[in-house]
């Protein structure tokens, strides 16, 4: 699992590499739940995740709940066919935010001052 992180303004666009699956999970948790602020928007881009574990949606649950609780956005970009269904199918999309692209949730949600 390749994790990059980019700072704009507010913001932090977290793009996903790989396999998020127990391994790139507990790699994924010490990278962006720990700098995680209630200063920072985040959007998390999937479209180069190409396998999502039990584990890996877990993860994804407690950043969307981290973000609820310090009251900032997180909204999930570019998710392939394949793990839309898998978020469809477990009711996550009921909990999450999504959009298109990372463009469309600056635009959409206004994320950047």
């Amino acid at each position: 699992m390749e994790i990059r992180i980019t700072k704009n303004d507010n913001l932090n666009v977290i793009s996903l590499n790989g396999k998020l699956d127990v391994f790139g999970s507990e790699q994924a948790k010490k990278e962006i739940l720990d700098k995680m602020t209630t200063q920072e928007n985040i959007i998390i881009d999937m479209s180069h995740c190409n396998y999502i574990s039990n584990y890996g949606l877990y993860l994804l649950s407690v950043i969307a709940d981290k973000a609820k609780l310090l009251n900032i956005n997180a909204i999930f970009v570019s998710i392939t066919d394949k793990i839309s269904e898998i978020f469809y199918l477990t009711g996550f999309t009921d909990t999450i935010t999504l959009a298109p692209t990372v463009e469309d949730a600056i635009k959409e949600y206004a994320l950047v001052s």
